[in-house]
């Protein structure tokens, strides 16, 4: 069974951290949570080690952006951890 820790883990090692824009500059959590349309503490909580039950609205914004479904996203997260 997948973890709050797994999923906010699985998303930060996705699309957050280490993620570079066109011009392969750092993107900063401020600017990614903008893109997804949260705020910065979100996008902070997401990417800490320790992860945080994160609600599906904010997982539906980044998967929004993302332009994934959410039936993919858990079949790679399952991937991943199980």
């Amino acid at each position: 069974m997948l973890s709050k820790k797994h999923i906010c883990n699985f998303i930060a090692k996705k699309w957050i951290v280490g993620r570079k824009d066109e011009e392969g500059k750092d993107v900063s959590f401020t600017s990614y949570g903008n893109q997804c349309d949260l705020v910065t503490s979100t996008i902070s909580k997401i990417a800490s080690d320790e992860g945080y039950n994160i609600p599906i609205n904010t997982l539906i914004k980044i998967l929004r952006k993302e332009e994934m479904t959410l039936s993919q996203f858990f079949i790679e997260c399952e991937k991943e951890y199980l």
